[in-house]
């Protein structure tokens, strides 16, 4: 029992604790139970599945049937128009019997078929293109999961940050407070200074409320139950230098979203020979074997079996001009998919330098906003001084609280735009 009672208070300070998630937890679970990402997988599956289904075209096609009749009245042949018959003889023969088995197998096999070559190659393209868009979808849905990861930090962060400004305004009202006991300074002065600590407050509950939103939207993200116990751990790092802005090169165009654009232009071309088999003939081999029983008794002595072999030639002749018609159109599919191609480069570049110059100056504000924070904290500190030797108003100690705080908002927010653009640079390169 002592034992028991020992385990369980070890184990009581983990009962109800959340599990912390860094960024790297964080999107290994995304991307194992993102229904996004679980989407894209199924579709590359039955991609897979249309290849077979295809190949299935040129494979042996084997069928069999069994029947069986049952008479229930006879059937007559008749002789010399229902006179009578020889003497001895009959003047009808039955023609049926009460039972009748028939079954038969059969063998069909595509010898030439343009229109199923033509296919097998287009499934075997859609299937590559799949594969390139579930990981391009897995890439997307993982940029996703790391920007609201970076924005809930984010968040957290300028909760810090306001929670700070308001331990900042309470302590200046306790000054207040204690020099009014000591009738340093006048009642309004310290119940202003009181106000300026209230009005701290809505912006730590918004704060606390835009944490919760995220968090939930990060919940979502990666299917975590409601009931779930869930947190995130992390910060929101800064760059060390403004060296770091030169890191990537020129724009690469081997990236999935032009590997995509590839398989689109070789479908498309694909498309062009499927609507030209159109025109070509098609050669099938069949083999077949059929058997007919027939007795009054079920013991079927009398059999009738039949092997026999086809071959069949399908020629096309007129199609009324659909045929023509559909190999236009195909052609100008694939110079369609050239051309946007080359329109999906220059967008994508055009991008790659759009991102460069963010993440510039965001390095950029970053250095700024550091010198602000140092000569904003070297003056709040200062303040400090200067209101206990009755130096400062109470306008000035808010102002200046007001501009440290605002100053490492501003470098919390160029953090935020810099890993934001970091992040969808190597997603662009992937």
């Amino acid at each position: 029992m002592k034992k028991v009672l020992v385990l369980l208070f070890a184990l009581l300070p983990f009962v109800g604790k959340a599990q912390e998630y860094s960024l790297g937890q964080y999107l290994e679970k995304v991307e194992r139970e993102n229904v996004s990402i679980r989407k894209a997988q199924n579709d590359t599956k039955q991609s897979t599945e249309d290849i077979k289904m295809a190949r299935s075209e040129y494979l042996p096609n084997i069928s069999a049937n069994l029947g069986y009749r049952r008479d229930f009245n006879r059937s007559y042949m008749y002789i010399n128009d229902d006179q009578e018959g020889m003497e001895g003889f009959p003047n009808k023969f039955p023609v049926n019997f009460k039972n009748t088995l028939n079954g038969a197998v059969m063998l069909e096999q595509s010898i030439y078929n343009a229109p199923a070559l033509a296919n097998q190659k287009i499934a075997k393209l859609a299937n590559a293109y799949m594969k390139l868009s579930q990981e391009d979808q897995t890439n997307e849905v993982i940029k996703q999961g790391t920007l609201l990861f970076y924005q809930t930090l984010y968040a957290k962060e300028s909760l810090a940050i306001f929670e700070e400004n308001s331990a900042l305004a309470q302590s200046q009202y306790q000054q207040f407070c204690e020099m009014f006991a000591n009738g340093l300074v006048s009642e309004f002065a310290m119940k202003q200074s009181e106000l300026y600590y209230q009005q701290t407050l809505p912006d730590i509950e918004n704060a606390r409320k835009t944490v919760g939103n995220l968090l939930r939207e990060l919940r979502i993200l990666a299917n975590i139950a409601e009931d779930e116990p869930f947190e995130i751990k992390g910060e929101i790092t800064l760059p060390d230098t403004i060296s770091e802005a030169n890191d990537e090169g020129a724009f690469s165009y081997n990236t999935l979203k032009m590997q995509q654009s590839l398989k689109q232009i070789d479908m498309a071309k694909q498309e062009i020979a499927l609507s030209k088999a159109a025109f070509l003939p098609k050669v099938s081999l069949g083999l077949g074997y059929t058997l007919d029983a027939y007795d009054d008794r079920f013991r079927f002595k009398d059999r009738n079996g039949v092997g026999y072999g086809t071959i069949n030639l399908s020629i096309p002749i007129f199609s009324g001009g659909f045929n023509l018609s559909k190999v236009r159109k195909s052609r100008l599919a694939y110079e369609k998919s050239k051309m946007e191609h080359i329109d999906l480069g220059n967008q994508l570049e055009k991008e790659y330098q759009n991102l460069l110059t963010d993440k510039n100056v965001a390095l950029s504000q970053i250095n700024a906003n550091r010198k602000m924070v140092k000569l904003a904290d070297e003056e709040i500190q200062a303040s400090e001084e200067r209101l206990r030797l009755g130096l400062v108003t109470n306008l000035e100690l808010r102002e200046t609280r007001i501009s440290y705080i605002q100053a490492k908002l501003q470098l919390l927010n160029a953090a935020l735009d810099y890993r934001t653009a970091v992040v969808n640079i190597k997603n662009l390169l992937k």
